[in-house]
């Protein structure tokens, strides 16, 4: 019997032995498996992470002049785009005009290097390009300069152009004289610049900003009548209502003139217990009219606050409480060199 129970003994544990090393075999090989397709996944997501967010979408050009939103009319476009051609003509310098719609989550100052790097813009032997860079959206422009262009239009000067001839115009919506006004200033300094001896660009006239409603004489008069139409509305019903009542008491029945004169003579005098009486005598100045008559006068009212036992009168007493589409124009191929300036309207 021993033998048989030892016999017992070892084929439960060598079969549990074997289940168990099963199940380990098991989860090891699963293991591995998830451990492969995590690292696989982290090699894609660091992937994924080196190649970086993507660029902005840079739009294409068809013209020395790009609007891509249609802020500008069609005679704003042409005469701007016939400027920018003079400029290339007398000095092969290239200025380039982009309007659009949004930056699409990135700095001015990137965008408008990614799209003057795109675009090429001036000669490529010589980096004299220009950009004019305007997004409606986000209220903001930018002059990007080329390498050699750089020494004449400086940062500051691109500033006070912004600052001063385009940024006036914006304010007051002339998007298309702001426009062919940058440009026309630009063009001047490459002008200069290059000693053409070419007549400086005329800047078109901005009109006169309008006067907010606050700076006109008719604010303080709405101010003024504000205030006032209330109590001036009280007086008027008030009057209204006093002369309906002179007007029924004074009025003769005889002639039917406003002319009655009321004299009134106390015969007894109202208490708080027995009422009075007046004499009434009554003429009118426009007819013979006379009457004289005797009437009864109300006695008096207590109006106290409290009642004749001393108790407090709840029917004397209240309380309140209150509370207070163009030429066929290309850029030659130059490149950005990092200097401008920017601005926002």
């Amino acid at each position: 019997m021993i033998h048989k129970k030892t016999f017992s003994y070892r084929a439960f544990f060598l079969i549990l032995q074997v289940l168990l090393s099963s199940i380990f075999l098991l989860w090891l090989i699963s293991g591995c498996s998830d451990g492969g397709a995590s690292t696989g996944t982290g090699e894609i997501t660091s992937a994924s992470q080196d190649s970086g967010p993507a660029g902005p979408v840079l739009p294409q050009y068809s013209s020395f002049v790009n609007d891509y939103t249609g802020t500008l009319s069609a005679e704003w476009l042409a005469k701007t785009e016939e400027l920018t051609k003079n400029v290339e003509q007398l000095t092969s310098s290239e200025i380039g005009v982009a309007i659009i719609d949004s930056l699409g989550g990135i700095t001015i100052e990137d965008y408008a290097a990614q799209l003057f790097e795109e675009w090429g813009i001036g000669k490529k032997e010589k980096d004299n390009g220009v950009l004019l860079l305007v997004s409606m959206m986000d209220r903001e422009l930018r002059i990007e300069t080329g390498y050699g262009l750089e020494p004449a239009i400086t940062d500051l000067e691109a500033k006070e152009i912004i600052d001063e001839v385009i940024v006036p115009a914006f304010k007051q919506e002339d998007y298309g004289t702001g426009i062919f006004n940058g440009v026309a200033a630009i063009a001047n300094v490459i002008y200069q610049e290059e000693e053409t001896g070419t007549p400086q660009v005329a800047y078109e006239e901005i009109p006169p900003p309008k006067r907010p409603f606050t700076e006109t004489w008719g604010f303080p008069f709405i101010i003024v009548f504000a205030n006032f139409a209330p109590w001036l509305a009280i007086g008027l019903v008030i009057l209204s209502i006093t002369s309906r009542s002179y007007i029924k008491e004074h009025k003769c029945p005889k002639c039917k003139k406003i002319g009655l004169k009321i004299y009134r003579k106390w015969l007894v005098y109202p208490t708080y217990e027995y009422p009075g009486r007046q004499e009434v005598t009554i003429t009118c100045k426009y007819c013979d009219f006379y009457e004289k008559k005797t009437v009864t006068v109300a006695k008096k009212i207590k109006t106290s606050a409290y009642g004749s036992s001393g108790g407090f009168s709840s029917g004397s007493h209240s309380s309140s409480s209150s509370s207070g589409g163009h030429s066929s124009s290309s850029f030659g191929g130059g490149s950005s060199g990092g200097g401008g300036a920017s601005g926002s309207w």
